[in-house]
């Protein structure tokens, strides 16, 4: 009888055996891909999770909504989706694997464990305006509900340079979402580089401390950004509105970039900025105004942002629809923004510059 019992586990467990593997019901995330060769510059894998499940794998994005199902084997340290090769481990470690995968990148997985577990706050993340600060650098973060494309359901996030005092020229995308009650907070930086970070720690709700998981050996912090009261806020508005304001000097002028394009209607010279041409006016039925002499060259509503450190231009979507109040006096304020000007030599191939101007504006 003892033998027979002994058989039947030899089989039960030989059976199981088949159905899983040493990453059986863990879950990763690709944080770093190093393409192979070099130089082709393949980060593709970047935002991959995987979640081995006995002897599937079900393969998502933490950029896309789509999630794939796919049977799986494990021998030794080949990985096979379907009987095809996906990957070979390279190293592994307690939380993290290196994976060459189709010969064509060496990816970073990080694992996404319980240890790592922490509450979901959804709440907090209703606040848009964060600081978002680590060894190397700080940048303000303007978080938006509209989402960055139609295929996406991630959205829009706008972020400023505090070093230089200002907008990052390009619009990027976030999103927080929860893998094995893992809290991650995702992002891009010039929609190129990938931003990946598991929250650590909550302090009251105002500070999150994070990990980035791509390096791991920096240290970031999320503030938020504090948001004015309704007297101080309509105090800084009636110092603003039904005033045309003036270009009076310029304090800093940062060419971002040079580029063909077929010029927009009425976009501003360069020119004209250099010559004190260019002037505001905002108005108290929330509608603007930007001038180039007497022509109006730009309009549409504004608000005053909740920092109170911003006027924020039509759907505040575009790192253009940012004017920073840089300071503000009774009868001057400077400015910072960015804007397309028609360059100075309208015939050379680069006829659009982008640039990044601090004015002072004087009432008129």
């Amino acid at each position: 009888m003892k033998r027979i019992l002994l058989v039947l586990l030899i089989v039960v467990f030989t059976l199981f055996s088949c159905k899983t593997h040493r990453f059986s019901d863990t879950h990763w995330i690709a944080v770093k891909s190093s393409p192979i060769p070099l130089e082709t510059g393949n980060n593709v894998y970047d935002g991959l999770t995987i979640h081995f499940k006995n002897n599937k794998a079900i393969l998502s994005n933490v950029y896309e909504t789509y999630s794939i199902e796919f049977p799986i084997n494990v021998d030794k340290n080949k990985i096979f989706l379907n009987d095809t090769l996906l990957g070979t481990t390279v190293t592994e470690y307690k939380d993290s694997i290196f994976i060459d995968i189709k010969e064509s990148a060496r990816v970073k997985f990080v694992k996404l464990d319980k240890q790592h577990a922490i509450e979901e706050k959804e709440q907090l993340w209703k606040h848009k305006d964060w600081i978002l600060s680590n060894n190397n650098y700080v940048r303000n973060l303007y978080l938006k509900d509209t989402v960055f494309a139609d295929w996406s359901d991630l959205r829009i996030c706008l972020q400023k340079d505090v070093t230089n005092n200002r907008m990052v020229n390009r619009f990027d995308k976030w999103e927080i979402l929860s893998i094995n009650d893992n809290q991650l907070f995702v992002k891009t930086f010039r929609q190129f580089e990938d931003e990946f970070y598991r929250i650590k720690s909550y302090d009251g709700d105002s500070i999150i401390q994070l990990e980035s998981l791509r390096y791991p050996e920096v240290v970031v912090t999320m503030t938020k950004r504090p948001y004015i009261d309704s007297a101080e806020k309509q105090n800084i508005i009636s110092k603003i509105q039904n005033t045309h304001w003036k270009m009076s000097s310029i304090i800093k002028l940062d060419s971002i970039s040079e580029s063909f394009k077929g010029w927009k209607n009425k976009i501003t010279k360069f020119k004209s900025l250099i010559d004190k041409k260019v002037s505001f006016k905002f108005s108290e039925d929330s509608s603007y105004q930007i001038y180039e002499s007497d022509t109006i060259v730009s309009k549409g509503t504004w608000k005053l942002s909740p920092t109170g450190k911003e006027i924020i231009l039509n759907k505040g979507i575009s790192p253009s629809d940012y004017i920073s109040l840089i300071q503000m006096h009774s009868d001057s304020i400077t400015i910072g923004h960015l804007e397309n000007f028609r360059a100075l030599d309208e015939y050379s191939g680069l006829n659009i510059q982008e640039m990044y101007y601090v004015v002072t504006l004087t009432k008129q």
